[in-house]
């Protein structure tokens, strides 16, 4: 790779030197002009001749190759995006879930687990442990209401009694 450059680099700085002595010894008029024209299309001749010279068989197959590696790649990184991801909603979650049970005036502690939503989809709260001591009346009310929210039903919805 590095010899293409230097090659492609050498061929440019031959070009630019043969444009320069060209122009040097032309002399004035239409004919200076003429010769002007002509040299810059030698010297971009020289600029993309990689590009003219390119195998697009070549290209493809480096692209194929390319794709591979970055496919091989990325299916770690899916996964860990999505562990990540999986326990930023059951956090952020389990923090909306306190706030509500806070403004009804209830002290608990909250576990979330969420699952994978499938193929291309967010991970989604399945389950909530609660842990506190909540009356009846307390129970039913944060139940309504992280089925409304959440759409979490009241029988992934789990309490839990603190020992005093």
């Amino acid at each position: 790779m590095i010899a293409l450059i230097k090659e492609w680099l050498v061929g440019i700085t031959c070009a630019a030197m043969f444009v320069a002595l060209a122009g040097a010894l032309m002399p004035e008029g239409p004919v200076r002009k003429i010769g002007r024209l002509t040299s810059g299309l030698v010297l971009l001749l020289a600029v993309v001749q990689p590009v003219l010279q390119l195998d697009s068989g070549i290209l493809a197959r480096s692209f194929l190759s390319y794709q591979a590696v970055w496919q091989e790649e990325a299916l770690p990184l899916e996964d860990t995006n999505l562990t990540l991801m999986k326990e930023l909603i059951e956090e952020q979650t389990g923090a909306y879930i306190l706030d509500k049970a806070a403004s009804f005036g209830i002290e608990c502690q909250v576990e979330v687990t969420a699952q994978d939503g499938g193929e291309g989809y967010y991970p989604i709260p399945t389950s909530v442990v609660i842990h506190g001591n909540l009356t009846d009346y307390q129970r039913t009310v944060l139940t309504r209401q992280l089925e409304a929210d959440l759409a979490l039903p009241a029988d992934q919805q789990h309490y839990l009694e603190d020992a005093e």
